[in-house]
C-alpha cells in the first residue's frame, strides 16, 4: 500500500522475515505466553510493522507494547497486555477527557451530542428516571447536562481517582476503579442502560466488561457505545498516525466483526454496529505533523492550537466515509434479553 500522503503498509511481516513476536512475558498474568486477541481470543495474529507512537501527550510505558492484528476479526491489540495498575500511568494529568476547554468548535460537538444522546435513552426506556450507568464517567460533568434534558439517576466507575473524587463531589455515586474488577453484586441488574463511550478500546479485559455490563442491566437494558473502527479508510490512509491507536491508551482497536462477536458471545442481542460521524481524522492530521512533519507548536490538552481548523478541515473526508459505510468511528448498540438465552440443554449467560 504505497499510494496516499501516510498511507503505509502495516500487515504482519511475517514469520520469514524473523519480526513475528517470541514467546513474552505477559504483564497482565506474568506468565509467558503467546499474542491472543483479547476481543475474539483468536490465536493466528501478527505484528503490524509500523507501530504508532504517542504523538499527543509523548507518553512511554515501562514495556514497549507493541501492536498486532488478529486474522481471524481483524481487531488490533497491545502486547504485552498491561495490568490494570498500570493503566493509570498513562493518562497524564492535562489529558484531555480532564479538561473541559477544547475550543469553540469542540465545545459545540460536545453539546449537540450530549443532546441527542440524552434524546436516545428517553426513547428507549419507558420508565422514569432512567436508571443509567457510565462506564469511565470522568468527573461526571455529563451527567449534568444529560438531567437539563430528562430524569436521569446517574452512576459510574472511573479510573482516574481524582476524577472520580470530583464526581462524587457533584453527588454523583461514582466508584474509583474499573468496571472489569468492580464487585456489581448490589447493584445486579439495577440500570436501564450501560453506556461505554469511547471506552471498550481503553481497557484490558474487553469481554469481562461486557459481561460485568451485561449483569448490571435489567433485563430487557441495553448497552450503548462508540469507539475508533479500525477497518475504515481512516485507519487505511493514515497508517501509524491514525488516532483511533492513541498509543498506548488504546489497547484494542476493534473491526466491526470483532465488536460484534464479543457482544454476542456475552450474552447480548438484537446487536447493532453502524458508522458514527466523527471528525477524529482532525487528530490524524495533527499526529502526522508532529510525528511526521515534526511540528513544534505547544500542546494544550493533547492539541496544538491550530486543532480547531483541523476538525474542520477533516470534515468533508469524515463526511465521506461515513456516507460509504468505512467510517473511523462506530456506534453499537445491544440489549440484555429479557429471558437468557437458550443453547441447547442449557440456559447459558455471561461467563458459562
Amino acid at each position: 500500500m504505497s499510494t496516499g500522503l501516510v498511507m503505509e503498509q502495516e500487515r504482519g511481516c511475517g514469520r520469514a522475515e524473523g519480526c513475528a513476536a517470541p514467546a513474552v512475558v505477559s504483564s497482565a498474568t506474568g506468565s509467558a505466553t503467546e499474542p491472543a486477541c483479547p476481543v475474539c481470543a483468536g490465536r493466528r495474529v501478527e505484528r503490524v510493522s509500523a507501530q504508532p507512537r504517542d504523538y499527543e501527550y509523548h507518553v512511554q510505558p515501562d514495556r514497549d507494547l507493541g501492536v498486532f492484528v488478529c486474522d481471524s476479526c481483524g481487531s488490533r491489540f497491545a502486547f504485552p497486555r498491561p495490568r490494570a495498575t498500570d493503566l493509570v500511568a498513562f493518562y497524564p494529568p492535562h489529558y484531555h477527557a480532564y479538561n473541559e476547554d477544547h475550543g469553540a468548535v469542540a465545545r459545540m460537538l460536545v453539546a449537540l451530542r450530549g443532546r441527542a444522546r440524552a434524546r436516545t435513552y428517553l426513547k428507549l426506556c419507558a420508565s422514569r428516571p432512567v436508571r443509567l450507568f457510565d462506564v469511565g464517567s470522568g468527573d461526571c460533568r455529563h451527567f449534568v447536562e444529560l438531567q437539563r434534558y430528562g430524569a436521569f439517576d446517574c452512576g459510574g466507575v472511573e479510573l482516574n481517582p481524582a476524577m472520580a473524587e470530583a464526581a462524587r463531589a457533584r453527588g454523583f455515586p461514582v466508584t474509583t476503579g474499573t468496571l472489569e474488577e468492580l464487585d456489581v453484586a448490589a447493584v445486579s441488574e439495577r440500570y436501564d442502560i450501560v453506556t461505554m463511550y469511547q471506552l471498550v478500546e481503553h481497557v484490558v479485559d474487553p469481554v469481562r466488561l461486557f459481561a460485568q455490563a451485561w449483569r448490571l442491566l435489567k433485563p430487557g437494558g441495553h448497552v450503548l457505545g462508540q469507539l475508533p473502527c479500525v477497518n475504515s479508510w481512516e485507519q487505511r490512509l493514515f497508517g501509524r498516525y491514525w488516532a483511533g491507536y492513541h498509543y498506548p491508551r488504546h489497547l484494542q482497536m476493534v473491526s466491526r466483526l470483532g465488536l460484534r462477536t464479543a457482544l454476542v458471545n456475552s450474552g447480548f442481542a438484537d446487536v447493532r454496529v453502524g458508522g458514527a460521524l466523527h471528525l477524529q481524522a482532525g487528530l490524524s492530521l495533527q499526529n502526522v505533523l508532529v510525528g511526521r512533519l515534526h511540528c513544534q507548536a505547544r500542546m494544550r490538552y493533547g492539541k496544538i492550537p491550530l486543532y480547531s481548523m483541523l476538525l474542520c478541515a477533516a470534515g468533508p473526508f469524515c463526511l465521506l466515509e461515513y456516507l460509504c459505510g468505512r467510517a473511523g468511528m462506530m456506534n453499537f448498540r445491544a440489549c440484555r434479553p429479557k429471558q437468557p438465552v437458550q443453547r441447547g440443554d442449557t440456559m447459558r449467560e455471561p461467563g458459562q
